[in-house]
């Protein structure tokens, strides 16, 4: 037990390194994964029915037999997991984790922190499936391990990595409205090395992304969008105690949608054309080092640039451009056998500019330091973070610096009540400093705090893994945007939010059918202003079932969400409660290929999830797949 740091770091595939949990192999053998090694709960690896915060994964089987149109679609479903979208697939979306606002997660892609944009958000809902072996999905404030902004949770994402001997493969998809993703890729793994290259293109007609019965200002035209996307990643054994590794990701979408259009505007026309193009390059590298037989060190740097570019009728019409470079020392230390510590540093460097309109440095220091405890039936864990950040935003030829310290800590007890039952509970602080664009309309705007309590049940035997968790957030000077009567928005510090509620989810095998089920009942609203959050549900669930039968693997999913508001606000429009059945199937061809198949939206229900704006109705979707033994 006292060298298994050392043992794993020598043995370490890069995407994850995999304990040989004999409750987890009989159950993989069906092609479900129930209790998988998991390291977003604490930073350091621990079987997933040992961790005390909610974690769920979502495998390269999982993706595959999802056959989801993108990572938001493949989330959806999830706990604690909502999500709004401005049209189909390719669409600007934005996900909501534990009813948390949509820049209030963190995305980490192979461990590394993603961008977000100016406004915080996210800028990569739309990297492609193919390129993604695994997703973790952490819940709950995780502000002590991962920093600002981390406090409705994290989706850790690690990239594909072929195992085995070098081989290729890939896989070609057509369907509704003329869409079509074909990708493919070569790698493999030996004693020394391993590599991943693969690139793809996804396209779609689409279809018009804003309904003009409810705009008169809206152009009825087909919104369609294409994505290009490459990857590549190696990495190399120098000996045994010595690991080096580079990642690179690029990413580039065209983007045809509709723009709310307000008649109040003069330049607002229904015939108006709008298109975007969004480009993403990610570079990283690594270096790992068994210190000592205790002790394993790791080093990455990465830099990523996203530039975005917007046309209204074909002419230049706004361009933002986000910089990001970062360096992350993480450490993992065995102490005992029964107790493992976790410290590091992070430093990251955030560039923002919308041109005409502002330039932003936003530098975070951050250190941190965690430990995990066993002792008899109890398990204890405890982390603590400190964050400086320093911002330098510039506006017209004025210079303003804003220096927020922020300190976030977790503190979590497990108790085995027996040989299948654990008890949990946890409680945490962090926080979000304001973004480039909300410091831009406002610079006297003070950084939201967090609160966050909860308490959970565990159950795990060999072929069940289910989870009943209560959780309560309180959020303190939360930052939200404002409209007046003229049209003009502003941003301010709005008072207090809340949220609170209980998360049930459960996965295994029951009489030869695969089983994921999930179901969330919350109340998010701001207590301050008197309203519920926007786009956010008191109640939303999903139940996936799948087994094999005659050779074929099928199954259907069910999806179901209460009504919501459209907007954060006491007058906000209600989006009606829906659901949603998608059945699929899956055949072996022989032992490389495999032919799917998917409807989507079986009953073609009409839905919102964004006011006035369309989703994707009935489709069928095939897909044909090269995935050697």
């Amino acid at each position: 037990m006292k060298k298994s740091i050392a043992r794993r770091a020598r043995t370490y595939v890069p995407v994850l390194s995999v304990l040989a949990l004999a409750v987890t192999a009989r159950v993989q053998a069906q092609g479900i994964e129930i209790n998988p090694v998991v390291v977003s709960a604490t930073r350091m690896e621990q079987p997933l029915s040992e961790v005390l915060s909610s974690v769920s994964v979502i495998t390269r089987k999982d993706i595959e037999r999802s056959q989801a149109a993108s990572l938001v679609d493949l989330l959806q479903g999830e706990p604690g997991i909502e999500y709004g979208r401005n049209g189909g697939p390719g669409s600007q979306a934005s996900i909501f984790l534990r009813g948390q606002a949509s820049n209030g997660l963190v995305v980490l892609v192979d461990g590394i922190r993603t961008q977000t944009d100016g406004g915080g958000f996210l800028t990569m809902t739309d990297m492609s499936l193919s390129q993604i072996e695994r997703i973790e999905i952490l819940r709950g404030n995780a502000g002590a391990l991962f920093g600002e902004a981390a406090v409705g949770g994290v989706i850790n994402i690690y990239t594909r990595q072929q195992k085995g001997s070098t081989s290729p493969y890939g896989s070609i998809t057509l369907g509704a409205k003329n869409t079509s993703d074909v990708n493919a890729g070569i790698g493999g793994t030996n004693a020394d090395y391993s590599f991943d290259l693969s690139a793809g293109k996804k396209a779609s007609n689409g279809f018009t992304s804003m309904n003009p019965v409810k705009s008169n200002f809206v152009n009825s035209d087909v919104d369609g969008y294409s994505i290009d996307y490459a990857t590549a990643k190696f990495d190399k054994k120098i000996d045994a105690d010595l690991n080096v590794g580079v990642r690179w990701r690029t990413n580039t979408s065209h983007v045809d949608y509709d723009a709310k259009s307000n008649p109040d505007y003069t330049d607002a026309a229904p015939t108006d054309v709008h298109q975007s193009i969004k480009k993403t390059d990610i570079f990283n590298a690594y270096v790992r080092k068994v210190v000592s037989e205790t002790w394993l060190s790791t080093l990455d740097f990465s830099s990523s640039l996203t530039s975005y570019e917007e046309y209204k009728n074909h002419v230049d019409n706004g361009r933002y451009k986000s910089q990001q470079e970062s360096v992350h020392w993480i450490n993992t230390y065995q102490i005992t056998p029964s107790s493992v510590s976790s410290f590091g540093v992070d430093y990251i460097n955030d560039k923002h500019e919308q041109y005409g309109d502002f330039l932003m440095n936003r530098h975070t220091n951050g250190i941190f330091a965690g430990l995990t405890q066993k002792i008899d039936k109890f398990s204890l864990q405890a982390n603590v973070r400190r964050d400086q950040i320093e911002i330098d935003r510039r506006t017209q030829n004025s210079l303003l610096n804003s220096q927020p310290n922020a300190n976030s800590t977790l503190f979590g007890l497990g108790y085995q009540l027996n040989n299948v039952l654990k008890a949990t509970a946890t409680t945490s602080t962090g926080f979000r400093a304001p973004s480039a664009t909300e410091i831009s309309n406002n610079s006297n705007l003070t950084q939201e705090r967090f609160k966050s309590n909860e308490a959970g049940l565990t159950y795990a035997e060999s072929q069940t893994l289910a989870r009943v968790v209560y959780f309560e957030t309180s959020t303190m000077n939360a930052i939200d945007w404002f409209e007046d009567t003229s049209h003009v928005w502003s941003v301010k510090n709005a008072g207090e939010i809340q949220n609170k509620g209980l998360e049930a989810s459960l996965r295994g095998v029951w009489q030869g059918n695969n089983l994921k089920v999930a179901a969330v009942k919350q109340e998010p609203k701001n207590i301050t202003g008197g309203y519920p959050a926007g786009r956010r549900a008191k109640e939303y669930g999903s139940f996936d079932i799948s087994r094999n039968l005659f050779g074929y693997e099928l199954g259907a999913k069910l999806f179901a969400s209460g009504a919501r508001p459209d907007i954060n606000d006491v007058n906000s429009s209600m989006l009606a409660g829906y659901s949603l059945w998608s059945f699929y199937g899956s055949k072996k061809i022989d032992a490389n290929w495999t032919g799917r198949v998917k409807l989507e939206n079986a009953f073609n229900r009409n839905y919102e999830l964004a006011g006035g704006y369309n989703t994707p109705g009935r489709g069928i979707y095939a897909t044909l797949q090269y995935q050697p033994k």
